[in-house]
């Protein structure tokens, strides 16, 4: 009768300390984690730092347009403070009142939301810059020679967050109470390893900033292709107009539709020297309504959700029968989402990988273009130009907005090609940086809690070193293909894309193609460099197969793996999200010893040995390559094939627009050079003891963890 129900004793003490008589807060897995901390030595938060709060004035009719930064607790969603997107504002007058200097930011300073349903979000203050916040965020200030890296990563890691939570106070809206922050334990961590959780977090502050600077550099470079570096609108705000020229042209009397500086605006795009042409006929508008499906887990992307540099900084993931009625816009790898609501028109965001097929909210419209690159897109509709035009077609009174009919005629410059092209390339790399600084900090946030479970992470030390070694070893192996080859200095992967020449003879009618990107001169210089060495094709050196593409329905929660592209990478196949039937799929190809699995959708060009046989199905993207040739090692080719020498070859061939595909007779044509056997078998040594490392830094740390976990539940 009593099955499941969970009892716990606690001392007097303990019940005077918190001064809490709810049951919950005495869980096992609360005094566990208590228990856990104390042992590996963690003491009260406010040994390491000093507590406040935010401003607690009433401040709401201050604000301003631009001025001093003030957050609150809707801002703290990135781990860095200064990359919120819409942070209120007030003046410097404000800002120096006496009674907001408690409340004044400096560099170091942890925010972390102590009220609703946010408790929790922590960001850092990276900059010495002006700035305040508000009594619903706590600020954490870190103590001479107290990490704010570290502090911040702890916080946000599980055992962090384990405790925020478990503080949390209040039946209908909770929130946290300073005097509780003085029972959050923090434990003490060797120097060294408090040392590189924050180089990580500085290295990924370092790419966020770089990151930034790349997307400020193509807005740049647009804007000077648009003749727009200095060019200032009429200020003047009125403007005549005769009733012709106004409502019975435009069907609108408001005089913010005429301010001059949106003629302005207009006369710019009409005179970029390579035309200009309207929204509507440039941009495919998906605005079809979706119906989700109940019990389907959707992603789902809101306003709060989009970054200031154009990227989607997460979502939330809700059943069908749970989304609002405004999620009803599905979204595709390479659409452009912009904001449609006045004060917030540049929430606009290139959609990636991980939110293919997310819902969005009514109020983005969906765009993809046929004249310009995604990138050019998503920077035109964030530049002030577009901007501009956007806010003049808003109306309405309670909700202001831009309605269909007056963003599809609003005008867009035609970017010339070779432009577009390098808008691409910045973005690009900007979102990669972006991408790498949230890597390194998730990491950072992993180096904490392995520590916490491993009870002061000796082994965890002999793993990072573990990695590095095993790092190195790749590289070595890299190195010495690419010496051998002799291509170390003479081809540049990322030199820019220059032009060519080509008789019809020698292009079109011998390859098929006429996409410039193909005659590039840089893959001229990869074939005439591997013209020194021998080289056999694909075709010659191995079979390719492909397995099968049995389409979402199949998905089972259990079963037989099934690995995707996202699964693979060049050091081995991560746990798979979906499983297939076994009996249904018995007679499917599965990897054997020495098959290399090499992707051809997506991200092309990723390639795996296997070093035994198992028992997985592979998706269709995926080729698996069997070796025929007695001459070429399997992992001398794995290493040729994640090489540059190789990559190039991809690059030329994939086609498609927004998901690449490498066809499997394009991957059959690809030229491998062929060393010598004594130089493949140095190699294939150093790969081997790559991986031997990598394999042996797992099982340390998975060791020590269940050490730990052995050493808690016999205890």
């Amino acid at each position: 009768m009593l099955e499941g129900l969970e009892i716990t004793e606690v001392s007097i003490s303990a019940l005077e300390r918190t001064h809490r008589l709810d049951s919950e807060f005495y869980s096992r897995s609360n005094l566990k984690q208590v228990a856990l901390l104390e042992n590996i030595k963690a003491i009260s938060l406010c040994h390491f730092a000093d507590i406040s709060d935010g401003n607690h004035m009433s401040i709401s009719k201050e604000f301003v347009e631009t001025g001093i930064p003030y957050y609150r607790g809707g801002d703290i969603y990135n781990s860095f403070i200064e990359f919120a997107t819409n942070p209120l504002y007030i003046p410097q007058r404000v800002f120096d009142i006496p009674t907001m200097h408690r409340s004044h930011l400096h560099k170091g300073d942890i925010l972390m939301s102590i009220v609703g349903a946010i408790i929790g979000n922590i960001s850092i203050v990276a900059t010495n810059n002006d700035a305040t916040c508000s009594c619903k965020l706590a600020i954490i200030r870190p103590k001479e020679n107290v990490s704010s890296e570290y502090l911040a990563t702890y916080l946000r890691s599980r055992f962090g967050q384990q405790q925020i939570q478990k503080f949390r106070r209040g039946s209908g809206q909770t929130g946290l109470i300073l005097e509780d922050f003085d029972q959050l334990l923090v434990p003490y961590l060797e120097n060294s390893t408090v040392q590189l959780i924050t180089d990580n977090v500085n290295k990924s502050l370092d790419c966020s900033l770089h990151s930034q600077q790349l997307y400020a550099s193509a807005e740049s470079y647009l804007l000077d292709c648009l003749g727009m570096a200095n060019f200032a609108a009429n200020p003047d705000a009125y403007n005549i107009k005769t009733l012709k020229e106004s409502f019975l042209e435009t069907g609108r009397f408001d005089s913010e539709y005429y301010l001059p500086k949106y003629e302005d605006y207009i006369e710019l795009v009409h005179s970029y020297p390579n035309g200009y042409d309207l929204i509507g006929n440039v941009c495919d508008i998906k605005d079809n309504n979706y119906t989700p499906v109940n019990g389907i887990q959707y992603k789902y992307i809101e306003l709060a959700n989009i970054g200031k540099s154009g990227e989607i900084t997460g979502c939330n993931e809700q059943a069908g029968e749970e989304l609002p009625t405004r999620a009803r816009r599905i979204v595709h790898k390479g659409d452009v989402i912009v904001s449609s609501i006045e004060g917030s028109l540049d929430s606009c965001a290139l959609v990636t990988d991980e939110y293919d097929r997310a819902l969005c909210s009514t109020g983005f419209y969906v765009l993809k273009s046929h004249q310009h690159n995604p990138e050019t897109l998503l920077t035109l509709f964030k530049s002030l130009l577009i901007q501009n035009l956007m806010k003049k077609g808003c109306s309405g009174t309670i909700l202001t907005a831009i309605g269909k009919s007056e963003f599809e005629k609003i005008p867009i410059p035609l970017i010339r090609q070779e432009v577009q092209d390098e808008i691409a390339k910045h973005v690009k790399k900007s979102f990669e940086l972006r991408m790498e600084a949230m890597q390194l900090l998730e990491n950072a946030k992993l180096t904490v809690e392995n520590i916490i479970e491993t009870g002061g992470g000796g082994n965890l030390l002999i793993y990072n070193e573990l990695q590095l070694r095993a790092f190195e070893e790749w590289n070595q192996a890299v190195w010495l293909l690419f010496t051998e080859i002799g291509i170390t200095s003479n081809i540049d992967v990322k030199a820019p894309i220059g032009s060519t020449y080509k008789k019809l003879s020698n292009s079109f009618l011998k390859s098929g193609r006429l996409d410039a990107e193909y005659y590039q001169p840089k893959y001229d210089h990869l074939f005439s460099e591997l013209k020194r060495f021998k080289t056999k094709t694909i075709r010659q050196i191995a079979t390719l197969s492909k397995s099968i593409e049995p389409g979402s329905d199949a998905y089972c929660e259990k079963g037989i793996p099934f690995i995707r592209v996202a699964d693979l990478s060049k050091f081995g196949l991560s746990e798979p999200a979906v499983y297939l039937n076994k009996l249904e799929f018995k007679d499917t190809i599965r990897p054997q010893k020495d098959t290399i699995l090499l992707s051809k959708d997506g991200s092309v060009g990723i390639a795996y040995k296997m070093e035994e046989p198992i028992d997985v199905i592979t998706s269709g993207a995926i080729i698996h390559l069997n070796i025929t040739d007695k001459d070429v090692l399997p992992d001398y080719l794995t290493l040729v094939l994640n090489s540059s020498v190789v990559k190039l070859q991809a690059e030329r061939d994939a086609g498609g627009s927004i998901i690449q595909h490498w066809k499997p007779s394009e991957i059959e044509d690809v030229i491998i050079p062929i060393l010598p056997t004594s130089e493949q078998v140095t190699i294939s040594k150093m790969l081997q003891q790559s991986f031997t490392l990598r394999k042996e830094s797992k099982r340390l740390l998975q060791e020590a963890i269940q050490i730990v976990e052995t050493a808690i539940e016999e205890n």
